[in-house]
């Protein structure tokens, strides 16, 4: 193994670690997931001052945000290797623990408060429908404008920013902390919009927010381009499944083709 695959291990790891933990938390707690039904209550479509009151007496805000930021690690961390690699790479090796904690402080501080306006963005579209196929193409068509817009390119060009970050001092902790929020907020900006499916499907919420997350993933894999107004999918995730697909094609042919040489032997002889 290279130093640099080990270094990468290093990071990928504990990443990959902490993203089994958050799902398996998830799926734990489906039978008790609260934000969900928050975000699809009957109460929201005849909202009033008191129905609110006694939802929020049903749903604690503490319990909420718990389940939004179990949601976020779960989704969220497998995307964090290049950017905690990063600082991992530009810290010194007595800082590094304390540096990409800091990143992650910053990280999860955003994502945290980001949390507000897209469970409000969920409670808007439950307010405006007057039926739950009416939701679905809100919410859908919601998704695909900002999905294809120059905005999203903008943010997920961002998400590959890697600075330069103060070695030594107060500096350095606060080069990782701003790291941290700067990525975080690329980061809400390209998936604020997916992250309202799963938070919109009551009843196949676990799975769209596999989907949703995978989606994601890869699509964190293309290059940064020029911003406009296209058609966005995960293109460099196709190719390379593609090349996997058809890697293995001449193998198989070549051994339909020794088969059907030695059957032909066979009835030969």
């Amino acid at each position: 193994m290279t130093p640099a695959a080990y270094e990468r291990l290093q990071i990928r790891i504990p990443l990959t670690v902490a993203a089994a933990a958050a799902w398996v938390a998830v799926v734990a707690l489906s039978d008790q997931r609260r934000l969900v039904a928050f975000c699809n209550s009957d109460v929201w479509p005849a909202l009033s001052l008191d129905q609110f009151a006694l939802a929020m007496t049903f749903y604690s805000p503490a319990r909420l945000a718990g389940e939004w930021m179990l949601m976020v690690a779960a989704m969220m961390t497998p995307m964090l290797a290049g950017a905690v690699g990063h600082v991992r790479a530009r810290s010194l090796p007595r800082r590094r623990m304390r540096s990409m904690a800091l990143f992650m402080i910053g990280y999860c501080a955003i994502w945290a408060a980001c949390g507000i306006p897209i469970v409000l963005a969920v409670l808007a579209l439950q307010l405006m429908q007057s039926s739950s196929i009416v939701t679905i193409a809100l919410a859908g068509s919601l998704v695909l404008v900002w999905q294809f817009s120059p905005g999203k390119q903008i943010c997920l060009n961002h998400c590959h920013d890697q600075p330069p970050l103060a070695a030594y001092g107060i500096r350095a902790d606060l080069a990782a902390l701003g790291y941290g929020v700067a990525q975080s907020i690329w980061c809400c900006g390209a998936c604020w919009a997916l992250m309202l499916v799963p938070l919109a499907t009551q009843g196949g919420h676990l799975p769209a927010m596999a989907v949703t997350s995978a989606f994601l993933i890869a699509e964190r894999l293309d290059k940064p381009r020029r911003p406009a107004w296209e058609v966005r999918w995960p293109s460099t995730a196709a190719r390379l499944l593609w090349f996997r697909l058809v890697r293995f094609r001449p193998v198989r042919f070549r051994l339909g083709l020794w088969r059907r040489s030695e059957s032909t032997g066979v009835k030969a002889t």
